[in-house]
């Protein structure tokens, strides 16, 4: 069996978890999980919840003790990379940016012909944290590596536009599986429909848009429906810039905050559609939560989201930064609930058994790892 050092950020866990679970069948893993500095959340338990560990696999926590422009990283990721080479693999996987110093130690130390590196956003959304470092940095970790992993075809345009003599492996995310909720309602019932909004607060997500569509369907309806609000924001963010945009209260249900893994199921269980009123997205992990819960989804009619939700068949999408159009689509929803619900929901679980089962997406990994 081939052998590989795979090193995970925690928050890419989410994506590797599940390939490496399958992959373990065929290839030996050696698997560092890296732990931001001062991360809360218990990945431990999450990962032993969900991997079935074989004697193929093995699992080791690493955790960051200092903020990442820190020098004293510098010792903590060559330790990192020192016990990759200590497995003595046939090739590395890199899921760990480790910004701003891990392009310098893994071009050092590591054989760059036998280096896949994972690209999540070859073109940074615009709006995004720390927007134009990111992007320097994005543009410099693709010219230090050949082999290239990217997780949508849309990426993978903008990657071979821009950049050339790449491998490229293109897979797409796995479904993201957060156990089975604790608890059910009749989602084709009438009554108060509940929209859902699940992942991170930052500008190029448009929670603003959904607020202000939220506040005019009040305006228009009264109080047929809630908005679910889940996601981690500053608190100063959130205070200055998006609290005071709600003007009734009494239809928003807010959990700012970083939702803790074993609340993500009932979240979505217990709503009936999820919005997602991107203005810029490379390709998004939440929609592949909701995807898993058979939530029917509302999208921004930007590209990215064309691979997933055909308009009216798979899902339903409105003009990108259009708070008006929104409106109008969670309106429809509302007022078409009985009939639509089951339709969107039946068209999303046949493409999702069609295009996005975990085996071909792991097949994928495993050609694209033997040609290495």
């Amino acid at each position: 069996m081939k052998k590989i050092s795979w090193i995970t950020s925690d928050y890419y866990l989410d994506v590797d978890l599940p390939i490496i679970n399958e992959l373990q069948h065929t290839f030996m893993i050696d698997w560092q999980i890296v732990i931001s500095y001062n991360s809360t959340i218990n990945y431990e338990a999450y990962v032993s919840n969900i991997i079935q560990k074989k004697d193929h696999l093995r699992i080791s926590f690493v955790y960051q003790k200092y903020r990442n422009r820190d020098l004293r990283n510098l010792f903590f990721y060559y330790w990192i990379l020192r016990k990759a080479k200590c497995f003595s693999p046939d090739f590395y996987y890199l899921s760990h940016l480790a910004m701003p110093y891990g392009i310098v130690l893994y071009k050092v130390l590591l054989p760059m012909e036998k280096t896949i590196a994972a690209c999540h956003n070859v073109s940074t959304p615009q709006g995004a944290s720390s927007e134009k470092f990111t992007s320097i940095y994005i543009d410099r970790w693709i010219k230090t590596f050949k082999n290239i992993q990217v997780f949508s075809n849309g990426q993978k345009k903008i990657l071979e536009s821009k950049y050339q003599n790449k491998n490229i492996l293109m897979a797409p995310l796995a479904i993201k599986d957060y156990g089975q909720p604790s608890v059910t309602i009749d989602k084709t019932a009438l009554g108060t429909i509940r929209f859902l909004y699940f992942g991170n607060i930052v500008d190029y997500k448009r929670v603003d848009l959904l607020i202000e569509a939220g506040n005019l369907l009040y305006e228009r309806e009264g109080e047929k429906f809630r908005i679910c609000i889940a996601g981690n924001c500053n608190d100063k963010i959130w205070k200055e810039k998006y609290a005071p945009l709600i003007k009734y209260p009494e239809i928003f249900d807010l959990f700012i905050k970083r939702i803790p893994n074993e609340e993500v199921a009932n979240l979505f269980a217990g709503s009936h559609y999820f919005v997602m009123p991107y203005q810029d997205i490379a390709q998004s992990g939440a929609i592949t939560v909701a995807f898993r819960y058979n939530l029917p989804t509302i999208v921004s009619d930007i590209e990215p989201f064309k691979e997933f939700v055909e308009n009216n068949v798979t899902g339903i999408t409105f003009k990108s930064e259009d708070a008006n159009d929104l409106a109008d689509k969670m309106l429809y929803l509302i007022n078409n609930h009985a009939v639509e619900y089951s339709r969107l929901a039946n068209a999303q679980a046949s493409f999702v058994e069609d295009k996005l089962s975990l085996k071909s997406i792991v097949n994928r990994y495993i050609n694209y790892f033997n040609k290495i």
